[in-house]
């Protein structure tokens, strides 16, 4: 499979706004519209923004939870509209009006931001496990576990797309047997040293309660991964693509590439956004009281911030002080300071309305408006 762009975007026209966006952004995308879109395309390795029309493009994609973020943007939905894009894999469904720099803000951290935290997530397991396809079951090891997806060795060879039932025994948990429906979305097409194949696969809609389960053996793991046999160890090394003695090497790069490294000023301009980016919060389950937002690397409970809450269309953001009294792997809990009358009625307003973001992660009766927000520092305050 070739190599795809950083982002797609695919369209009939409607979303000019967001090809702007992502021309400011520096982004490495592909944009298609109408007729010049083919029946067959390989999946973007970041970012997919699609019209509810062209959104059917993804269901061609074995990606799973691994792939890129899928965000579709409509001038109208549906409950209909709104389980298709669930069904394939959509993450976030954006309704028009939204305020254009909620947009800007919502593409900068799916750019920036989606990589790292895949990679903080992710921790070195290095334990047998079971697999279940049908009732056939096979034997493999574990290399290593996000809340998304794992990596998975075995001697069984299997294809991109196939589906299986991964069982963790309580000796891995702490707690209980823990069984999770998966999809290969990777597949190394021949066997490494020992005739071990390596897949990618990712987690099929874990419940809540298993991805707490999941959480607390990412946190087991925190100081390395476990003891493996000697056979096992090897073959999780080799198929990591790392040399006996030491790291792996890193391949030149294309002459493309060299290029734009060699461009200082498009350098900074990326670490910049790099650096807005982590600024930028997706929060849910938002009240008068407080939020919750999507897991930020440095926001620890008794961290303090001004933010900046994007609401309808056409109005200012409203700004608010919050405090983080929880932090866990799946979300963190934000508290605001007691409001101004004015703010706690524009808010209470927001929480009322039907949201311009709504994240599609979960099932229909659990989805609930998403808010996006930036944190404030000084040298954004007038003055």
């Amino acid at each position: 499979m070739s190599i795809g762009p950083s982002v797609l975007l695919l369209d009939d026209g409607e979303l000019d706004d967001v090809r702007a966006l992502l021309e400011e952004l520096r982004a490495d995308f592909v944009h298609m519209r109408g007729g010049e879109i083919p029946d067959q395309l390989d999946p973007p390795r970041n970012l997919f923004i699609a019209t509810s029309r062209r959104a059917m493009v993804a269901r061609q994609w074995h990606t799973g939870s691994e792939g890129p973020t899928k965000i579709g943007i409509v001038s109208e939905d549906s409950n209909t509209l709104r389980n298709m894009l669930r069904r394939i894999g959509f993450d976030l469904l954006v309704r028009r009006p939204v305020h254009p720099f909620a947009l800007r803000l919502l593409l900068l951290r799916s750019l920036y931001c989606g990589d790292e935290r895949r990679r903080e997530d992710r921790k070195p397991i290095g334990c047998e496990v079971s697999f279940r396809m049908g009732l056939r079951r096979f034997n493999g090891v574990l290399a290593d576990l996000s809340l998304r997806g794992c990596r998975l060795l075995s001697k069984r060879a299997l294809g991109v797309g196939s589906r299986l039932t991964l069982q963790l025994a309580k000796e891995l948990t702490g707690t209980k047997p823990l069984s999770l429906r998966a999809v290969v979305v990777r597949a190394i097409d021949e066997p490494e040293d020992g005739g071990e194949y390596s897949y990618g696969v990712g987690f099929d809609q874990p419940s809540p309660e298993q991805r707490q389960q999941i959480g607390e053996i990412l946190k087991a793991r925190e100081s390395g991964p476990a003891v493996l046999s000697k056979e096992a160890a090897e073959a999780a090394g080799a198929s990591l693509g790392a040399p006996s003695g030491g790291t792996p090497l890193a391949g030149p790069g294309s002459e493309d590439n060299r290029r734009k490294h060699q461009r200082a000023s498009f350098e900074r301009e990326v670490v910049m956004l790099d650096d807005e980016a982590s600024r930028v919060l997706v929060g849910r389950d938002i009240s008068v009281g407080g939020m919750q937002v999507d897991p930020q690397p440095g926001l620890e409970p008794g961290t303090e911030m001004d933010l900046a809450i994007y609401g309808a269309a056409r109005e200012e953001p409203f700004i608010v002080h919050a405090r983080v009294v929880r932090s866990s792997d799946q979300s963190i809990a934000l508290e605001f300071d007691q409001l101004p009358p004015a703010v706690a009625a524009r808010l209470e307003a927001l929480v009322g309305h039907l949201p311009a973001v709504e994240s599609l992660d979960d099932g229909e009766v659990d989805a609930v408006g998403t808010v996006v927000s930036r944190i404030i520092e000084d040298t954004d305050r007038p003055g």
